[in-house]
């Protein structure tokens, strides 16, 4: 069916595939449907409610707006009915308010990451732009708080991260110059990289640096070491350094590349992870 254009958005009728059992829509009752059901992209739905496409990705990620996801790429999907439903919500008029009124998301204090000094978290994703969405919101508040931020990961990944974040803070040139954010790869072995945040880190507390904050793209060191490596580090770290230093720390690890095991041992060497809605840590 041909797409047609419903008040201030254009609505596309896709019908969902009906091959993959994973890309139909799940009812209440377990039952999938192959019916066809007008669904909004993510650019249409941000249109409608008149927000930003970074704003859906936050509210779905954290569980406040359904969504279907189809396609081997996941792509998210939106009923009209779930849309007027969130809107129809305190709460979610109150996101979209802010949203249309400038306030930036990484600002929103109900969003933040679990920022409470000595947290060690495991955050898990998906795709490019869940890694963003993890990683820009958590570092922006760290730079904001004046924290002395971490950021740990392949190069490739460290150049979309601090584009993203450098939409958002000008001044960022200025925060890596200054030493407020430190950019790196990993070091070779688990002992470097907990002596690198040890000698770092030992030396900005003396020069009065009350806080620190750090986001780690573990795939960069899996590619350096083995499994039972990364479980050596994530234990030493927090050994050494989270009960040592007024740090937060936001691992995360790519369920494109890591194993189901490898998943699940990271889950389990970050206790503090199951103390906040997954929606914060899961992208």
């Amino acid at each position: 069916m041909h797409g047609t254009a419903t008040g201030d958005s254009q609505v596309r009728r896709e019908r969902l595939p009906a091959r993959r059992q994973s890309d139909h829509w799940v009812n209440r009752l377990g039952g999938g449907s192959t019916d066809t059901v007008e669904l909004l992209d993510i650019g249409e739905a941000a249109d409608f409610l008149n927000v930003s496409e970074a704003s859906l990705r936050r509210w779905t990620n954290n569980g406040s707006l359904p969504c279907l996801r189809i396609g081997r790429r996941r792509e998210r999907r939106f009923r009209r009915a779930d849309l007027l439903a969130f809107m129809e919500q305190p709460a979610g008029r109150k996101r979209a308010a802010n949203d249309m009124e400038g306030t930036s998301w990484e600002d929103s204090r109900d969003e933040a990451v679990a920022t409470i000094h000595g947290n060690h978290l495991c955050g898990i994703y998906g795709s490019d732009e869940a890694r963003l969405d993890l990683a820009v919101p958590f570092l922006l508040e760290g730079l904001q708080e004046e924290n002395l931020c971490f950021l740990v990961s392949p190069s490739k990944s460290q150049r979309q991260i601090l584009k993203a974040i450098k939409k958002r803070r000008a001044s960022l040139d200025s925060d890596i110059e200054a030493g407020r954010l430190n950019v790196s790869e990993h070091q070779k072995s688990a002992a470097e990289q907990i002596h690198f945040f040890e000698i770092v880190m030992t030396r900005a507390e003396e020069e009065g640096i009350g806080a620190f904050r750090l986001f780690a793209d573990m795939w960069g060191l899996r590619l350096l070491v083995s499994a039972k490596e990364m479980i050596r580090l994530e234990v030493g770290f927090e050994q050494v350094i989270v009960t040592r230093f007024p740090i937060v720390a936001l691992c995360a690890y790519d369920a494109r590349k890591f194993s189901g095991i490898e998943l699940l041992d990271a889950l389990k060497d970050h206790n503090d992870t199951f103390r906040f809605p997954l929606g914060r840590t899961i992208a």
